[in-house]
């Protein structure tokens, strides 16, 4: 299995962290799992054999060896970019709580095909391997999600497109095209800078959330700060906000934030997580500007990562005591004194050497 894992995977042990991940923030997952791009099944060995799977390959070789690994799983051959279990009775479709497109190239067909003709739980994991960077960097041809072909001509637009893809194109597309899903969580990584690895937990808001209720008093309670709230907070959180402007975006109070992180540790943790996730982006946001030629990103990122190497010689700060400012004290007079006399001596030594030798030697 090792030798069929090098072949056909790279980084293979970080595409199933990635996917462990996801699986982890979901929670239980009940229904089945769509696997298209199957290959020999190696993905679906190491973390799905005991769902349901429904996976697709065009090559007849893989979709063999993925069945003879994978015994209990519906596995055929098919053009993956069309979702090809799809069935017109609603009765009879499978009901899919993740789906996996492996793809290294382009996903993105078979997703729209997918989410379009599949049912989905009301809470679903969409994972993608995405290779459109390299295509945008080497050649200026690439396809956004929404399957549009672009051609970029200059360096500049190359550089511009690729360093910003992931926030620019895909994320704003992905959040209007799965509505009414939102996203609940959602992380990425990049293979080798132009190798672009994500995915996401989306679900159906809930209803009950948005409904104001009465309370004894004739008024209206804010609205509860439950999974669905957390979740979105979270989001924003990991998206750069702070606390409190998370907060107002939710549609809650900040305050309500803070007794929840009291009360429930669990909560507090993945704030601090997702925080920890913002900083990460960024950082990962810095490193591809840098690569791309980006001098001042490059600089930055050096001077932060190893500054006993890299540090900017020309901005050295002193500090006094205790980290303090450097307290200097200016005798002027006494300076006055010693500059004067350091002159006159000076002066005299002129003097004497210009002095006749009495001696005639």
């Amino acid at each position: 299995m090792a030798e069929t894992q090098k072949k056909q995977h790279v980084e293979f042990n970080r595409k199933i962290r990635l996917r462990k991940e996801l699986m982890e923030k979901a929670g239980k997952l009940t229904g089945a799992f769509y696997i298209p791009f199957i290959g020999e099944g190696d993905i679906a060995v190491a973390l799905y054999s005991n769902n349901s799977i429904y996976g697709a390959d065009i090559d007849p070789a893989m979709v063999e060896t993925a069945r003879s690994r994978l015994p209990n799983a519906n596995i055929i051959t098919a053009d993956c970019d069309q979702f090809p279990f799809y069935i017109e009775d609603i009765e009879k479709k499978a009901t899919y709580s993740l789906a996996d497109f492996d793809s290294y190239s382009y996903p993105y067909d078979s997703f729209r095909s997918f989410f379009k003709g599949a049912k989905l739980s009301p809470q679903c994991v969409l994972i993608f391997t995405d290779g459109q960077r390299q295509a945008i960097i080497r050649t200026g041809h690439y396809r956004t999600p929404d399957g549009e072909k672009h051609h970029l001509k200059t360096v500049t637009e190359k550089r511009e497109v690729y360093n910003f893809y992931y926030n620019r194109i895909i994320l704003p597309w992905f959040n209007e095209y799965i509505k009414p899903y939102e996203v609940v969580y959602i992380t990425k990584y990049l293979r080798s800078m132009n190798q672009l690895c994500w995915g996401a937990v989306i679900a159906l808001p809930s209803i009950e959330s948005h409904i104001e209720k009465e309370n004894e008093n004739g008024g209206i309670k804010p609205y509860k700060f439950d999974a669905i709230k957390k979740a979105k907070y979270l989001e924003h959180i990991g998206n750069g906000q702070t606390r409190g402007y998370a907060a107002t975006l939710t549609g809650i109070h900040r305050q309500t934030v803070a007794a929840h992180m009291k009360a429930d540790k669990e909560f507090a943790r993945a704030v601090s997580e997702a925080e920890s996730d913002a900083i990460g982006k960024m950082e990962n946001a810095l490193f591809e500007a840098g690569t791309s030629g980006n001098v001042t990103a490059q600089q930055v990122y050096l001077y932060n990562r190893n500054p006993r190497r890299w540090a900017d010689r020309r901005n050295i700060r002193i500090a006094g005591e205790g980290g303090g400012p450097v307290e200097v004290e200016i005798d002027a007079k006494g300076k006055l004194i010693s500059l004067l006399n350091r002159i006159a001596a000076r002066a005299g030594e002129a003097e004497g050497s210009r002095e006749p030798n009495p001696t005639g030697s």
